[in-house]
């Protein structure tokens, strides 16, 4: 297992920045992923670790040891790209081993390391077949026995379940543990999903136009996120401009908002009386009901329309102003609820989260 570095790595293309200034340090053995959307800079990032691409500027080191100008083939680095990249005329036995193949390994051990790789994928029945008859799943698991089969010290997936559906995505994604837990491989990746980064990551890097804007565990991000953009990348939030009034010596501080004042905690330093803030509140964090446990904020609401999601109901509220908030409850427990209902809304201060403000329309 390595420790895996990267040190101010920029990239452009064509004028435009995909890496900037990006620096993240990944503990050896760490199963760490990067998070952003669409154009964040993720797959740029990934061909620079793995060596497809020179950095314009920074460094990537391997336990310390620069890269800088290390081809492909000595990095010891599986590759699992967003497409799977098979050869269509090969079978799957002959797409694993052929970087074998190319490096003059004979075919006697080839044979053997080709099927100790497609046995680590569970994929041994496939050997003879071709990726034209094989399933998107398949597909992945050969691409994972390709990338598995140099014995790397680091594994690198781009969007590894972008192409498969809801089934197979949790299926691959506990494909994707029990291989870093059996061969004991730092693993990086990379993804615009927020639910298979938090469900996959020791921790996360939030990817945003090239540059990391937040490192933490999944709990971490998700609870504490630095700004509104990651927020709002880790799932749906209710934001709120405000400003703030007043801070107690608990790092709780009181916020002027739409619906009224609210206690709440920031993010990171605690902001001066008049400073501007947005204030973000996970819609599961909001309970329904008129027990509110001591110390919560509360305000009225009204219930304008509920979307049944199988276990969850999403309600759609109008709080104080004709504010628009989003919440979410249990089905079991919200089935009595109904459109036009008025109704008590409560929140705990700790998830009532302080960010740096920017200006926002506000919600329709």
């Amino acid at each position: 297992m390595i420790r895996v570095t990267f040190d101010g790595l920029t990239k452009t293309f064509d004028g435009v920045s995909a890496v900037d200034g990006a620096s993240l340090d990944v503990a050896p053995g760490e199963r760490m992923v990067i998070l952003g959307p669409s154009g964040a800079g993720k797959t740029a990032l990934a061909r620079l670790i793995v060596g497809l691409e020179e950095p314009d500027s920074g460094e990537i080191r391997f336990d310390g040891r620069s890269l800088s100008g290390l081809p492909v083939q000595g990095r010891k680095i599986g590759y699992v790209p967003r497409e799977d990249a098979l050869w269509p005329h090969r079978t799957v036995a002959e797409n694993v081993g052929y970087r074998l193949k190319v490096q003059g390994i004979g075919r006697r051990e080839r044979r053997m390391r080709v099927g100790e790789a497609l046995g680590a994928a569970r994929i041994d029945s496939l050997a003879d077949r071709h990726p034209d008859s094989l399933t998107p799943l398949q597909r992945q698991k050969v691409a994972l026995a390709r990338a598995l089969i140099g014995e790397p010290d680091l594994l690198v997936w781009d969007e590894p379940v972008a192409s498969l559906d809801a089934r197979h995505r949790i299926e691959f994604r506990d494909e994707i543990r029990r291989v870093h837990t059996e061969h004991e491989t730092t693993t990086i990746l990379l993804t615009s999903d927020p639910r298979e980064a938090l469900a996959l990551a020791d921790r996360v890097a939030v990817l945003d136009f090239g540059k990391i804007v937040q490192v933490g565990t999944p709990i971490e991000v998700y609870n504490r996120p630095a700004d509104s953009f990651v927020a709002q990348l880790l799932g749906p939030t209710n934001l709120l401009q405000g400003q703030a009034d007043s801070c107690d010596a608990r790092g709780e501080v009181v916020v002027r908002t739409p619906i009224g004042r609210l206690i709440g905690k920031p993010s990171g330093d605690s902001p001066s009386p008049g400073t501007p803030v947005t204030v973000a509140i996970r819609p599961e964090s909001l309970a329904i009901g008129p027990a509110v446990p001591p110390d919560s904020n509360r305000f009225l609401a009204t219930i304008e329309r509920q979307v049944l999601l199988g276990a969850t109901r999403q309600l759609f509220l109008r709080g104080p102003n004709e504010w628009p908030i989003t919440a979410l409850a249990l089905q079991a427990q919200s089935d009595g609820l109904r459109d036009g209902q008025s109704l008590t809304v409560s929140v705990a201060p700790e998830f009532v989260v302080l960010l740096p403000s920017k200006a926002a329309a506000r919600p329709s």
